[in-house]
């Protein structure tokens, strides 16, 4: 899978927006399949309101030598080490000109299956990298934000969707409908974010989140 593309949304700076493809996607709704028949819950580690998440397995590896590989030989390592290079060196403070080789490896990995009315408050996650793949949404925000209780409020653009919070204390808003299916978002895991709760659809939203640490060789 090393030769495949990878197509970028967004990049400000402070996170990469991207959609996985195709191969990758199928590759994860196996991974998803295979975290349901484990069941080994994942809700004792979880911040969020939701009744159902599970510990997910990458057995192939797939998040570091593939889609972390092709992003932090890239854009990713450019941007990060430029726009954050503090936190970054809290990795690297045994060699602070980033000479010593570090090795990246997959943390926690889970899929939440989240339902109508649920929600994952304001938090943040270990590592140095998080992030969120968006696998499953059976709203569209368009539809959420007509809600009597939403139209015409402050709170419009914040139903239903991701919202992550940059060091800037800058909000930004990822608006979930079925485009977003297949996207994945990389962010700094000190980076505070939510999802706030959907009301349009009484199917379950599917998500996998995870988070990225570094071992600097000895």
């Amino acid at each position: 899978m090393s030769n495949l593309e990878f197509k970028k949304i967004d990049n400000d700076h402070w996170y990469m927006h991207f959609k996985l493809p195709d191969e990758i996607i199928s590759y994860l709704w196996d991974c998803v399949h295979d975290a349901e028949k484990a069941n080994i819950g994942h809700r004792n580690r979880l911040a969020g309101n939701i009744s159902r998440s599970l510990e997910m397995k990458d057995d192939k590896n797939i998040m570091i030598d593939t889609v972390f590989a092709n992003l932090f030989n890239g854009d990713l390592k450019e941007i990060f080490i430029r726009k954050i290079e503090t936190t970054f060196n809290q990795v690297y403070t045994r060699d602070q000109s980033f000479g010593k080789p570090a090795n990246p490896f997959l943390g926690p990995l889970w899929v939440n299956f989240q339902k109508k009315h649920e929600f994952n408050p304001l938090h943040d996650h270990g590592g140095m990298f998080s992030f969120v793949i968006w696998m499953k949404i059976p709203y569209e925000w368009e539809n959420e934000k007509e809600l009597p209780w939403v139209k015409g409020s402050n709170s419009e653009t914040t139903v239903g969707n991701f919202i992550l919070v940059d060091r800037s204390m800058t909000n930004h808003v990822f608006f979930m409908n079925k485009n977003i299916e297949g996207h994945c978002v990389f962010f700094p895991s000190n980076f505070f974010h939510m999802v706030y709760p959907f009301y349009t659809s009484d199917e379950e939203r599917v998500s996998i989140s995870g988070n990225i640490y570094f071992e600097l060789e000895q």
